[in-house]
């Protein structure tokens, strides 16, 4: 034991201090020490595996999934004992992604349906519908902008008869601002603001002029500012169509962050519910835990170019899969399907480094761990 004094270390809570005349702290070996407390080491979590039914973070996958449990629901949920998360919520999620269509016609003697709701685009076709309406409205802009580069060609070339060849301060007031040049400005934000420059000038320089119906290209202030205003539209319509391209993706990653946490949930209360041996799993499109089987294979693959070299392979995920091995075939160069490598749990990939005009086949096969489909769809190709 040690005495204490007043200017120790040692808190006055400290559980080893005995007051007193003198007051002293117990040290390790005296009776009635207490030692530090043990560490507690917090183990590391280890990756989530939902019963050996892992929940991918793919949208397109969650949704082909999910797609798959709302269907077991429909007809297995009662028999199960769901009560959290059971088709209705499924069905909420699932249509605010696809959107609903008209129902089916109802079929002779049977009894007549409720009244359809309207059509109405989901989260996903109204992203897609705006990356065409970005992509046109991109295309627009571009076309207007080299209307406007040979105008202000055009413009050049009637300005060099008056203001001469070599670059003055007098080009600029025409709208030629690169200082020292009189060339046309090479950037799209310069050009929309020489043509607005230009108009003004012509519009103070009327005799410059050349006015439409003769051989050479008309250059004159109406058509200046005209050309200026349809920039300015463009330009607007390209920022909105992005900004609204970004809020319809937002909108659409939330509805899967939606559906993920529902597949979370569910793959929780089925848990609770049902064995890990118990063979209902797989009517809800889902692994046994204790024992998986191969998944069901890939189907509807599709091909589409994607630039140089390049194409876009799609399918439809083969349930209970969790990987696809991606096969290729260049049609006089191999003599058999070859790996070119593995999707992860995506349902599409982009193939690169193909020989221009070569003809190509894919064949995908699914995976659920080391376990493969029996077969898988097959497409070809042919590149430019």
């Amino acid at each position: 034991m040690k005495t204490l004094t007043w200017d120790s270390s040692y808190t006055w809570d400290d559980v080893n201090i005995r007051w007193g005349n003198p007051s002293y702290i117990l040290e390790f070996g005296d009776p009635g020490y207490v030692g530090p407390p043990s560490t507690i080491t917090t183990p590391k979590k280890g990756k989530r595996t939902m019963s050996n039914n892992p929940i991918p973070k793919n949208g397109k996958v969650v949704l082909a999934m999910a797609e798959d449990c709302y269907d077991g629901c429909m007809d297995h949920q009662d028999e199960v004992g769901l009560k959290q998360t059971r088709a209705p919520e499924f069905g909420a999620l699932i249509t605010a992604l696809k959107g609903n269509s008209p129902t089916s016609p109802t079929p002779p003697g049977a009894p007549a349906p409720p009244p359809p709701l309207p059509p109405e685009p989901g989260l996903i076709y109204l992203y897609d519908e705006s990356k065409v309406t970005t992509g046109a409205a991109i295309a627009a802009l571009t076309a207007k902008d080299k209307e406007v580069s040979q105008f202000l060609s055009a413009a050049r070339t009637v300005l060099v008869t008056q203001l001469g060849k070599a670059w003055s301060p007098e080009w600029v007031l025409a709208g030629f601002t690169d200082q020292g040049s009189t060339a046309v400005p090479k950037s799209d934000d310069d050009r929309f603001t020489s043509i607005n420059t230009i108009a003004i000038y012509l519009s103070q320089h009327p005799q410059y002029e050349v006015p439409a119906g003769g051989p050479m290209q008309e250059v004159t202030y109406a058509k200046a500012q005209a050309l200026h205003t349809q920039l300015s539209d463009a330009r607007t319509a390209v920022n909105d169509a992005k900004r609204d391209q970004k809020a319809a993706k937002k909108a659409r990653d939330a509805g899967y962050a939606a559906l993920r946490r529902q597949l979370i949930a569910f793959v929780d209360e089925l848990t609770l519910l049902l064995g890990p041996d118990d063979a209902r799993w797989e009517l809800f499109g889902l692994n046994v835990p204790s024992n998986p089987r191969a998944p069901e294979p890939a189907t509807n693959l599709q091909l589409s170019l994607a630039g140089d070299n390049r194409a876009v392979a799609e399918w439809t995920r083969g349930t209970r899969s969790d990987n696809n091995r991606v096969l290729i075939q260049i049609l006089g160069v191999d003599a058999d399907y070859r790996e070119y490598g593995k999707s992860g749990n995506s349902s599409e990939i982009v193939i690169k480094d193909l020989p221009p005009a070569s003809t190509v086949k894919v064949k995908i096969i699914a995976l659920n761990g080391s376990l493969e489909a029996p077969t898988g769809p097959e497409a070809q190709i042919t590149l430019p």
